[in-house]
């Protein structure tokens, strides 16, 4: 019947069948003419028998933000292919799909963690790296994004030829709002704003390495314009009809021919409306049943006249809707304008929401009849978008009471089946106005959402709320959902974007004077200052929250920003600055009866005691907050005690205990469906598994957490996981892979702005090239380490850097220097009153002085060491100050028995520890001993026990594992 559709649907059909030997269909035209319909109608019939995948863009881009100046930036090409890769792999069985799917998430986010090192990091000269051992060659802004996208193609390409043995259609529908969010981009540029736009970047490269890569892969493009596509590719537009497509339309419906031109004239040739002025006139549906348009009184027949007097001038929009429903019976009024309430309708719902009129089954049927109804693939139906904007305009105008009753009955419906979004929206559309109890209602389900880390429920729940309250949504309801949008940013740790949202809502919490607002606004500032390792910015903006919430006599905020205090304190390793802080939050929550907030601050009292080794605080204070935990019934609380004790266990050598615990931790996480829980335990795990020397497991664990966190997007949760399995190389001397994996963290470290990961990663580099005898590219990368951690005021990360500064300068034999820095570290431990940090460096200095020859010196830090390590029960440091003091005695004193006692006791304790490597290393120095007291079997014997033992955890090109062939005299 329409012309034109019948057109574009053949059109496909010649796409699906490949007829014309063409690889693309363009379908175009204004708003109104039926494009989404076409495309949804071939999707859900698989049209012509082909397999299709949709891509709907408009669920993507908000195009009031898009064209307001907003846009979404240098992301919005990422949500873009990923659009299309849902798309794509649509066509796909669903474990081709979940693989596909997988493998290029992974790739996606690797090249949007290298864009934002690039961006983020290049100088205002563009000639340098922000604390980088390399320097830029001074590429552009602009450069750097188009590499980003070219990154992000890779990514797509290697998709869609894996999904090249399944071929069908990508539909592709509002490309149009490709140029809207590209106008709103250009309106607020960025130092990534792109050199070209986004509609063609996406035609002349996405779509012609799609087609290069899947030969069966066609699409169909949908939009206002026509997109000019660089394969061989057929136009189809969808006017608005012409005058004798509206004769052609109405004679087919039955309307007299001496109303055509005047129909015409009215709707403007959009087909909506033409087919709804029939509706009108014939008082029929798409069948040749009444709608039971009846007059209200004498029916006024309608005649061109009568039609040209009904619009005065006026759009469709603005005069038909309301003649429509003027000339419905009441019944039949009420059920059409109640069916415009909901966003989608079941015949429960319509049931639910005509609360003054039968609806029944019947009824619901002849809806279908209004041509301006449509009914979607699962059976619902919904007003064509520009139909229903207008009738409940008109609804709200003419019947606001019956307006709020409807969409209060629409809400407790949606309550009843668990559709909490559509809850919020028919409320604040109920509500007419800022309601301070609903929208306090409405701001705890997005934060137990987030909480729960369910952040597609936390982005419906807050555009639920812009959708219902616009276009009266006020300056206070903007400030609370641009600062949930912040939120759900900062969980997604997109930290930028994060910033942008946040400091945007404190404005408006500003503007609307909600102080309350501003001081949750500040702690979130804080709080995303301080995971970017800003500690100052982080100090600041937290100081003034809890300014605010005193002033407010908020207890609860001061305490949550108490314990941010005091946890910034205790990560930048100011322990003492720590406490005071968690504690008064600890005594804010005892008063308020707030157990939970009693328990995570023990759990940060906890793992405060437990940095400063001081386990016997540590353990009660864990054990009191799990105990609060499993009152409340909160099992993800408990597994993260579980993990701090686990970490405590950890730092005792109970490896069997911590094992445990992480595995109790990992079985709650697992029951609750926690993958970043689970991910935690599993990178925990694989720690503990590396420091036993057992690397093959290790890597296996911190592989399934770094699965985990890509799958999660969680970049910190990959940066942590890739920064191990650097470490985890560079002990098993594969410096190759150690340097891939850590450069990898230190790119996402930076991408996160977190300066800490950095300095830990560029300290890892800097041992990485020092042990492999790079010493001019060690000491840049150490030194850029404590500079990082000076700018941080991190005096533990100083100490553990001087220290390796230290070990480097004793390489060169500038034993002065060495001494100097080790010294400087020891006084940063003592400081610190960090006893593992005193005891590891009084242990380097003891074999520097033994390097001195200098044997009363080497023993008295030795024994200090050795001390120290007794008292924290560290018994692998134990095994490595008995093993140096064993060397003391043999090669200065030359008391072989003595020697020989102490290497026993070590390795002892390394057989305690199950640490293969340190019982090598005994093994092999008691070989030594005895081959030089002249007894060669129990030499070789001992040799072999060492070389075993290296052998299953090292490679052969290890050097410990040459030195023990050697020793026992085998070639090389």
């Amino acid at each position: 019947m329409f012309t034109d559709r019948v057109e574009a649907l053949a059109a496909v059909e010649d796409l699906a069948r490949g007829r014309s030997g063409l690889r693309a269909l363009v379908v175009w035209g204004v708003s109104g003419q039926g494009k989404t319909t076409l495309l949804s109608h071939v999707h859900a019939t698989g049209w012509a028998g082909a397999k299709y995948g949709l891509a709907q863009l408009s669920s993507l881009i908000d195009p009031t933000v898009a064209a307001g100046g907003h846009g979404q930036g240098p992301d919005l090409a990422r949500a873009l292919l990923d659009a299309v890769a849902d798309a794509v792999t649509e066509l796909c069985p669903a474990k081709v799909r979940r693989k596909l799917m997988r493998a290029y998430r992974a790739g996606q986010a690797d090249a949007r963690a290298q864009w934002q090192v690039r961006i983020g990091m290049t100088a205002a000269h563009g000639s340098s790296i922000t604390n980088s051992p390399v320097t830029a060659g001074g590429p552009s802004p602009a450069m750097w994004h188009a590499q980003y996208r070219q990154e992000l193609v890779e990514a797509l390409a290697e998709l869609a030829e894996g999904a090249a043995a399944y071929p069908g259609i990508v539909l592709i529908d509002t490309s149009e709002l490709l140029r809207l969010a590209d106008e709103g981009a250009r309106r607020d540029p960025d130092a990534g704003a792109p050199a070209a736009d986004l509609d063609t970047w996406f035609t002349a490269t996405v779509l012609k390495r799609l087609v290069a890569e899947h030969p069966g892969l066609r699409f169909v493009v949908a939009g206002r314009e026509p997109l000019d596509l660089p394969v061989r590719h057929a136009r189809v537009e969808l006017t608005e009809w012409r005058q004798d497509d509206t004769a052609f339309f109405l004679d087919a419906r039955g309307v007299p021919g001496d109303l055509s031109a005047a129909v015409h004239t009215v709707c403007g040739g959009t087909p909506v409306w033409t087919a709804m002025t029939a509706d009108l006139i014939l008082g029929t549906g798409r069948s040749a049943q009444p709608i039971t348009l009846e007059a209200r009184g004498p029916a006024q027949p309608i005649t061109a006249d009568w039609l040209r007097a009904a619009a005065a001038g006026q759009p469709a929009a603005g005069w038909l809707p309301a003649k429509y429903l003027e000339r419905l019976s009441d019944d039949d009024q009420h059920r059409l304008l109640l069916a415009a309430v909901p966003r989608t309708l079941t015949h429960e719902l319509w049931r639910d929401v005509c609360t003054d009129v039968d609806c029944t089954e019947s009824d619901f049927h002849r809806l279908r009849r209004h041509s301006f109804v449509q009914q979607t693939p699962s059976g619902s139906l919904r007003l064509h978008p520009l139909v229903r904007s207008a009738i409940t305009a008109y609804l709200h105008t003419q019947y606001p009471k019956r307006w709020r009753a409807a969409h209060r009955a629409a809400a407790a419906h949606f309550e009843a089946a668990g559709s909490l979004a559509e809850v919020v929206y028919h409320r604040f559309a109920a509500s007419g106005a800022d309601s301070g109890e609903l929208t306090a209602w409405w701001q705890a389900q997005v934060t137990a959402a987030l909480d729960a880390y369910r952040l597609d429920e936390a982005n419906l729940l807050i555009d639920a709320v812009r959708e219902a309250a616009r276009p009266r949504l006020s300056p206070l309801l903007r400030a609370h959902t641009t600062y949930f949008r912040g939120r759900v940013e900062y969980f997604a740790d997109d930290y930028p974007a994060a910033g942008d949202l946040l400091e945007q809502a404190l404005g408006l919490y500003r503007e609307s004077n909600d102080r309350r607002g501003q001081a949750d606004t500040l702690r979130s500032l804080g709080n995303l200052a301080r995971i970017r390792t800003d500690d100052a910015a982080a100090a600041r903006r937290l100081a003034l929250a809890l300014g605010l919430y005193r002033d407010l006599d908020d207890r609860h905020g001061q305490a949550h920003v108490l314990r941010s205090l005091g946890d910034l304190a205790r990560v930048r390793g100011d322990d003492a600055q720590a406490g005071p802080p968690l504690d008064e939050a600890l005594g804010l929550y005892r008063e308020l009866d707030d157990r939970r907030g009693q328990a995570h601050v023990l759990r940060s009292l906890g793992n405060l005691a437990r940095v400063r080794d001081d386990d016997a605080a540590a353990e009660p204070l864990l054990n009191e907050a799990l105990g609060l935990y499993r009152e409340l019934e909160d099992r993800r609380g408990q597994a993260h005690i579980l993990w701090s004790l686990a970490n405590s266990a950890r730092m005792r050598d109970d490896d069997a205990a911590a094992e445990r615990l992480l595995n109790e931790a990992l079985g709650l996480y697992r029951e609750l469906e926690d993958r970043r829980g689970q991910a935690h335990a599993l990178f925990s795990l694989g720690d503990l598994a590396r420091v036993r020397d057992d690397d093959a497991a290790a890597r296996r664990l911190l592989d399934q957490a770094l699965g985990l966190y890509r799958d999660l997007g969680d970049r910190r949760g990959q940066a942590h996981a890739l920064f191990s399995l650097g470490d985890l190389a560079r002990t098993s001397d594969d410096d190759a892979a150690a340097r891939r994996l850590l450069d990898q963290a230190l790119g996402l470290y930076r991408h996160l702005g977190d300066r800490r990961g950095q300095a830990h990663v560029l300290r890892s580099l800097g041992d990485l090239a020092r042990a492999s005898g790079d010493d001019a590219a060690a000491e840049p990368l150490l030194e850029q380490a404590l500079g990082l951690y000076r700018d941080l005021d991190d005096r533990r990360g100083q100490a553990d850097t001087l220290r390796s500064l230290g070990q480097l300068a004793q390489l060169h034999d500038d034993h002065g220097e060495a001494g100097r820095l080790l010294e400087r570290a020891l006084v940063l431990h003592r400081d610190l009153n960090d006893r593992r940090g005193q005891a590891d460096t009084l242990r380097s200095l003891g074999d520097l002085a033994q390097l001195h020859g200098d044997r009363a010196a080497a023993k008295g830090l030795l024994d200090q060491a050795l001390e120290l390590y007794r008292e924290l029960e560290d018994r692998r440091g134990q095994a490595h100050v008995l093993w140096s003091l064993g060397d003391l005695a043999r090669f200065h004193d030359g008391d072989d028995a003595a020697a020989g006692h102490l290497l026993e006791q070590a390795l002892g304790l390394y057989r305690d520890l199950d640490d293969r490597r340190g019982q090598a290393d005994i093994l092999w120095s008691l070989g030594d001993l005895a081959r030089a007291r002249g007894d060669d079997a129990a030499a070789r014997r001992l040799l072999g026990q060492a070389l075993g033992l290296a052998r299953a955890v090292l490679p052969e090109s290890h050097g410990l594992v040459i030195g023990v062939r050697r020793s026992l005299g085998e070639p090389p």
